[in-house]
C-alpha cells in the first residue's frame, strides 16, 4: 500500500512540475511601455487671434478624432516602415499563442497585430491621451510607442502645415493677382485723367454743363429775338399798307383845309417805338407758359402797364402839339410830299438787316451747341469711366489690403506651436506588467494538493489504505 501511495504521489508531483515548467518556460511575461499627449482646447495665439487659434470647437471630437488617427493604417504603415522597428524581435519574430502552435497557424501581419497590441485611450476628463503598447520585451515596448508617437506628431504636423500652406499659396496667389490688376487699373485710370486733363471730372462735368446751358438760353434768347423781329416786320407790313400815299410827288391842297386835319398817331416815330414795345410785352405775355403768379408774369404785368402809361402819356403830348399849332391865314396852297409822312420802308430794310444778322448768330450758336453737347456727352461717358474705374480700384485696394493683412497674421502665426504636444515620452518598467507564471504555478500547486488528498481519500474509502 504505501507503494501504492508513493506511486501516486510521485504521479501528482511529476505531472505539476511538468506543467509548472511549461508554465514557466511557455508563458511570457509582458512589459507595458507608456506614453502620454497633450491635447490643449485653446491654441496659443502670438499676436493676431485668428480662426487657426483660440478655443477649439467640439473639443471631446477632436480629441478622439487624434485616437482614430494614431490608430489609422496610415500612421502605423509608416510606423513599421522605420528601420529600427524592423530591426525589434518583435517584428522579426512574432510570438506565437498555443492555438497557433497546435494548428500550425502563421502569426497575424505586424499591421493587425501591432493595431491589437497598441491601446490608445483618453484619459477622463483630462487633456491626455494616454498611449499603451504591451510586449514580451520592453526595449521593444518602448520602440514601438516612441515611434508611434514621433510618427503620429509628424503626420499631423504635415496635415496641419500642407493646409496651412495651401491656404498661404492661395493668399499669395490672390496678393499677386490683385496686384497686378490694381496697377493695370491705375494706368487705365491715369489715362482717362490725362485724356480729361483733370483728377476731378465732376468739376470738369459740372463746369461744361453750366457753358452749355448758358449756350441754350442764349439761343432760346435769339429765337425770341428773331420771333419779335418777325413780328415788328410784319407790324411795319400793315402800317405801310394804313399809310396810303399819293402817286404824285407834289400835291397843292389849301391851307386852310390842310390846317384843319389832325393828323395820325402813326405818324410819330417815338409813338410808333412806344407801340411797338407795348405789344411786344404784349406777346411774350400771352406766349409765356408760365403761372400768373410767378414773380416774371407779375414783372412783365407791370412793364406793360408802364409801357401803356408812356404810350398815353405821348398821345397826349401829340394831342397839345396839335393844340398849340401855329395858325396860318395866308392863302398860299401848301404842298405836300411824300417826305412829310413816316419812313416806313426805311424802318423795315434796318429791321431785315438786323433780323438777318440774329439769324445768322442763331446759325452760329446752334452750331456751337451741337459741339459742346458733343464734347459734353464725351466727357461724361469718361468721367463715369473714370468714376466706374476709380471705384473698382479703390474696391480692389480693400481687397489687397485685407489680403496682406491676413498673409501678415499667416507669416506671424505660424511660428506658434498647435495644440497637440508630447507630454511624456514611452516609458517601459523592467518589472513586466502582467507575470502569470507565478499566479499559474500557484494554481497548479494548489491543483496537486488537491488532486493529492482527493485521491488519498478514494484510496481510504476503497480499503487501499
Amino acid at each position: 500500500m504505501i507503494k501504492q501511495l508513493i506511486l501516486l504521489f510521485s504521479t501528482f508531483f511529476l505531472v505539476a512540475a511538468l506543467v509548472i515548467a511549461a508554465i514557466w518556460t511557455q508563458v511570457i511575461p509582458e512589459y507595458r511601455a507608456e506614453a502620454e499627449i497633450r491635447v490643449r482646447p485653446i491654441i496659443p495665439h502670438l499676436v493676431f487671434r485668428t480662426e487657426d487659434n483660440g478655443m477649439i470647437p467640439l473639443y471631446e471630437s477632436f480629441m478622439n478624432t487624434q485616437v482614430s488617427v494614431m490608430r489609422s493604417l496610415t500612421v502605423l504603415q509608416r510606423v513599421l516602415d522605420q528601420q529600427e522597428i524592423r530591426d525589434t524581435q518583435w517584428y522579426n519574430e512574432p510570438p506565437k499563442s498555443l492555438m497557433q502552435r497546435l494548428r500550425g497557424k502563421a502569426p497575424a501581419p505586424p499591421v493587425e497585430r501591432l493595431r491589437n497590441f497598441l491601446s490608445i485611450q483618453p484619459r477622463f476628463k483630462s487633456e491626455i491621451i494616454d498611449i499603451v503598447f504591451t510586449d514580451s520585451s520592453p526595449k521593444d515596448a518602448r520602440i514601438v510607442v516612441d515611434a508611434v508617437l514621433d510618427q503620429y506628431m509628424q503626420y499631423i504636423g504635415e496635415k496641419s502645415d500642407a493646409t496651412k500652406d495651401h491656404l498661404y499659396r492661395q493668399l499669395i496667389d490672390q496678393y499677386k493677382s490683385l496686384d497686378n490688376e490694381i496697377k493695370g487699373q491705375e494706368m487705365i485710370s491715369a489715362q482717362l485723367r490725362r485724356s480729361l486733363g483733370t483728377g476731378t471730372p465732376q468739376e470738369l462735368v459740372s463746369s461744361k454743363r453750366v457753358r452749355l446751358d448758358e449756350t441754350q438760353a442764349r439761343l432760346r434768347e435769339l429765337q425770341q429775338s428773331i420771333a419779335i423781329s418777325e413780328w415788328k416786320r410784319k407790324e411795319l407790313k400793315d402800317l405801310m399798307e394804313l399809310a396810303i400815299i399819293p402817286d404824285q410827288n407834289e400835291v397843292p391842297v389849301d391851307s386852310t383845309v390842310q390846317m384843319e386835319k389832325k393828323p395820325k398817331y402813326h405818324e410819330d416815330s417815338e409813338w410808333r417805338a412806344l407801340d411797338i414795345n407795348v405789344r411786344t410785352i404784349q406777346h411774350n405775355l400771352a406766349a409765356s407758359e408760365l403761372d400768373p403768379n410767378n414773380p416774371e408774369i407779375i414783372r412783365a404785368t407791370k412793364d406793360m402797364e408802364f409801357a401803356k402809361e408812356l404810350l398815353r402819356l405821348r398821345e397826349v403830348q401829340l394831342d397839345e402839339q396839335w393844340h398849340d399849332r401855329p395858325k396860318n391865314v395866308s392863302e398860299v396852297p401848301i404842298i405836300i410830299t411824300s417826305d412829310s409822312g413816316p419812313d416806313y420802308e426805311e424802318d423795315l430794310r434796318t429791321l431785315e438787316l438786323q433780323l438777318a444778322q440774329i439769324k445768322y448768330e442763331e446759325q452760329l450758336l446752334v452750331e456751337e451747341l451741337r459741339k459742346q453737347q458733343i464734347e459734353f456727352q464725351e466727357l461724361f461717358e469718361n468721367a463715369q469711366l473714370l468714376e466706374k474705374e476709380n471705384n473698382s480700384l479703390q474696391h480692389k485696394r480693400d481687397l489687397f489690403n485685407a489680403v496682406r493683412q491676413r498673409l501678415d497674421q499667416k507669416n506671424m502665426e505660424r511660428i506658434v506651436l498647435g495644440p497637440i504636444e508630447v507630454l511624456t515620452r514611452a516609458f517601459a518598467p523592467f518589472e513586466p506588467h502582467k507575470d502569470r507564471r507565478i499566479l499559474y504555478t500557484a494554481i497548479v500547486v494548489i491543483l496537486d494538493g488537491l488532486g493529492i488528498i482527493l485521491s488519498g481519500c478514494i484510496l481510504h474509502r476503497n480499503g487501499f489504505l
